[in-house]
């Protein structure tokens, strides 16, 4: 058997907005994962996400400003097992976006990315871009 793998998307934009008083902040932003794997016996199946970088209003901001909380919404034979994670950004690290999943199968998850507390932050926009990947070792 060959081991295939897609996932989409491969890339999520972040687009946050911090308002002076509150009142129109959108400090979260989800995404539909989808990673469809066909894999060989016995190997690891990964979908891993990274955030390069956050700007912010006053220019670059710390990634671990931003968090993330993940949810199975559809899942097929082996993807059954798998869960979606959560957890924070990590200065140049790549993070697990999936946990416990080792044969073919299909998981969609729900991924909340997250501002923390944006009532400390200085108003304006918060940008960014979260890689993915799909990785079968």
């Amino acid at each position: 058997m060959n081991q295939e793998a897609r996932l989409d998307p491969r890339q999520v934009e972040l687009n946050f907005r911090v308002s002076a008083d509150g009142a129109s902040d959108v400090a979260s932003r989800t995404a539909t994962v989808v990673a469809w794997v066909r894999a060989l016996p016995g190997q690891q199946i990964r979908v891993t996400a990274q955030l390069g970088s956050l700007n912010g209003p006053d220019g670059p901001m710390p990634v671990t400003q931003v968090g993330w909380a993940g949810s199975a919404t559809r899942a097929t034979a082996g993807g059954q097992a798998a869960t979606c994670s959560s957890g924070t950004f990590q200065p140049g690290a790549t993070q697990d976006l999936v946990a416990g999943w080792q044969q073919s199968g299909i998981l969609t998850c729900a991924v909340n990315f997250e501002l923390a507390a944006p009532r400390n932050l200085s108003p304006g926009l918060y940008t960014g871009a979260v890689n993915l990947a799909l990785d079968t070792h």
